[in-house]
């Protein structure tokens, strides 16, 4: 999803979703005051160092946005543009994760493999995850769907539709 998006592109676009500015002096004083884009920031140049050989400065930058945000994205997971993290606390997004553009995250989701299952899942563009939701299994999440807050999903959600409960069931289709 993101590799034909340069590092400068990326950032872009993730701040003007935390903050809805651009530009050098808006990314300094958002790494600073928000704390999803500062998260999101660190495990860019995190990404970008491991991509450029740089592995075990990657690791200890990628390690220390651990400890200090509590939000878990691995190095390998492929995560588009605008990525909006509003809580980014107790979020974990597995290593084969594909996130499409302008995606949002609440605090406290998982997004992984489920148990027996090699593969990860496919998140595309406009999704917003609520607070809780678990997303796990080789599942794709269409465009514009909404996760209610502690919903579990485990199975292919069309586009623009709502999902809620556990097990997730559409409740309705965005207009």
């Amino acid at each position: 999803m993101n590799a034909s998006v340069g590092f400068r592109s990326l950032v872009a676009a993730d701040l003007l979703r935390a903050t809805g500015r651009c530009g050098l002096r808006g990314v300094l004083a958002a790494a600073v005051f928000e704390p999803g884009f500062g998260t999101l920031l660190l495990h860019r140049v995190s990404v970008l160092l491991d991509r450029a050989r740089f592995q075990r400065t990657a690791k200890l930058l990628w390690r220390l946005n651990v400890l200090g945000s509590g939000c878990h994205i691995h190095l390998s997971s492929d995560i588009g543009p605008g990525l909006k993290l509003p809580h980014p606390i107790g979020i974990v997004i597995g290593e084969g994760c594909r996130i499409g553009a302008g995606v949002t995250v609440f605090q406290h989701v998982t997004i992984g493999r489920a148990l027996m299952e090699g593969a990860y899942p496919l998140i595309e563009d406009g999704v917003t995850l609520f607070p809780g939701a678990v997303v796990v299994g080789a599942i794709t999440l269409g465009a514009g769907v909404i996760v209610g807050a502690n919903s579990v999903v485990r199975h292919d959600v069309p586009a623009a539709a709502v999902v809620a409960g556990n097990p997730a069931k559409v409740l309705r289709y965005a207009n």
